[in-house]
Parts: C-alpha cells; sequence; structure tokens
C-alpha cells in the first residue's frame, strides 16, 4: 500500500484523484491510503506533527491561494523529505521548468487526461517497488505495504509462536507483523541495515546508544548484541557514523 497525499484548493480534483486511484487498484495489485490536503499550509502542518517523511506520492497543485506548489515542494524537500515522489497538477505548463528545482516526477496539465494519469502513476508504483536500496515490501494482513527503509527501525524474530517465520517489523509510527526470515531481509537490506543478534536486524540510523550487551533504538526500545560479534558490532557503527560525519561535513 503507498501512503498518498493530495493537496489542491479544488474538491473536484480531490474526487477526481479518489476515483482515479480506485480504478487504478482495480486494474493493478497497488493500493492507496489517500489523505487530502486543501493548502500548502495544512499539508506543511501535518508534516510538522506527523513522522517527518509521511508519503511515497504526493499530487500537488501548483495555482493556490497562500503558499503555491512550487513553494510548498521546496519546504518539504528542506525538511528533507528526498524520497516522496511529487506530480505536479497545474493549469499552466509554463511553471514546468520551476517545478525541476524539487526533484519532479512528472507534470500534469489540467484538465487530468483519465488515461496518463492511470500510466504515470503506475510507472512511478513500479519505479518505487524497483528502488530496493529505499523501500520495504512486506506482506502484512493479506496486502503488500511499502514502507521506506528510513523509517523502519528495527526487524525482529517474533518468538513463542505457533506459526513458524513470524516477524515483527518496528517503524517510527507503527508495529507491522509479518512472514519470512530474519535472514532473507539481513541479506536483502543493505547498508546501513545490521544484524546484532539471531534475532534482531536493527537500521544504525535509528540507534541512540550502545551499552556493554545492548543497543537502545530511537524509539528507546532495547535490543540484545550477540556476544560474539559485540565489537564487530559497535566497529561497524563507528564506521557508520564517521561516514555521516564526513558525508555532512
Amino acid at each position: 500500500m503507498f501512503q498518498v497525499a493530495v493537496c489542491d484548493d479544488d474538491a473536484a480534483n480531490h474526487n477526481l484523484i479518489k476515483q482515479l486511484l480506485l480504478i487504478l487498484t482495480k486494474c493493478t495489485h497497488f493500493s492507496f491510503d489517500t489523505y487530502f490536503f486543501s493548502s500548502g499550509e495544512e499539508l506543511l502542518e501535518y508534516y510538522r506533527t506527523h513522522e517527518s517523511n509521511p508519503f511515497h506520492i504526493l499530487f500537488l497543485d501548483i495555482e493556490m491561494n497562500g503558499i503555491n506548489g512550487i513553494n510548498t515542494a521546496k519546504h518539504i524537500r528542506s525538511l528533507p523529505d528526498r524520497d516522496v515522489q511529487i506530480i505536479f497538477l497545474t493549469s499552466y505548463p509554463e511553471y514546468m521548468m520551476d517545478s525541476f528545482d524539487v526533484q519532479t516526477f512528472h507534470y500534469l496539465v489540467k484538465p487530468i487526461s483519465n488515461e496518463l494519469f492511470i500510466s504515470k502513476v503506475t510507472q512511478l508504483c513500479n519505479y518505487i517497488l524497483a528502488s530496493v536500496n529505499r523501500y520495504l515490501t512486506i506482506k502484512t494482513n493479506g496486502e503488500y505495504l511499502v514502507l521506506k527503509n528510513s523509517a523502519v527501525i528495527a526487524i525482529t524474530k517474533v518468538k513463542n509462536t505457533i506459526a513458524k517465520k513470524r516477524l515483527e517489523v518496528i517503524t517510527t509510527g507503527q508495529r507491522y507483523a509479518c512472514v519470512g526470515t530474519l535472514e532473507s531481509y539481513s541479506n536483502s537490506l543493505e547498508y546501513p541495515f545490521l544484524l546484532v543478534h539471531r534475532s534482531v536486524l536493527i537500521n544504525m540510523e535509528h540507534v541512540l546508544k550502545f551499552t556493554v550487551s545492548s543497543v537502545v533504538m530511537s524509539n528507546k526500545e532495547e535490543f540484545p548484541i550477540g556476544r560474539s560479534k559485540a565489537q564487530t558490532i559497535k566497529d561497524s557503527y563507528a564506521r557508520y557514523m564517521l561516514a555521516l560525519i564526513k558525508q555532512r561535513g
């Protein structure tokens, strides 16, 4: 499931995009959890009061009362949210050049063509799913969810359960139960993910601190560190922090 935001001061466009996404859900395996905003200010307030990068796709009208779509996108990119894919909506093609400054996926001119919309959103969803280093797809409760790697705190084996291969994916906003093996996730998820115990895979982006035998994550949850590889794990984290410092410098 993709998290989608529609920001447009025309309610008719909200309804149109809602219907087009429903059509897309029926003719593909994609599904969408859609949020609607009537101004750039309202969307930015949502960003301020929720997890920092809540959406996969943003449909953003350029001509709105108050802050316009281009400036709204600039605020979002400066948060920074580099992962959200932006599709601009406008009645005026001359704004196209300005939209390139905020890493736009596409630009749709109103009135929106149903065929073009479905084609471009299908293309975008496939692009997101193919970005294996930035997104994680899990199956939970019979549906597929697309999670940003940066939002994943840890993946752990579920103990004391009859079903085998049960995992819990812990994110900044929620916890998800899914089926799989920790080994397969450890092999597919690259740096900065690190297997710290036979039952725990962490994202080093969310490490708060290390103790002698455990690691404390950004949600204050504490996980054990395998004794045989404690030093290797701490060395890996030290290299990660050094690379991060150099990147920011």
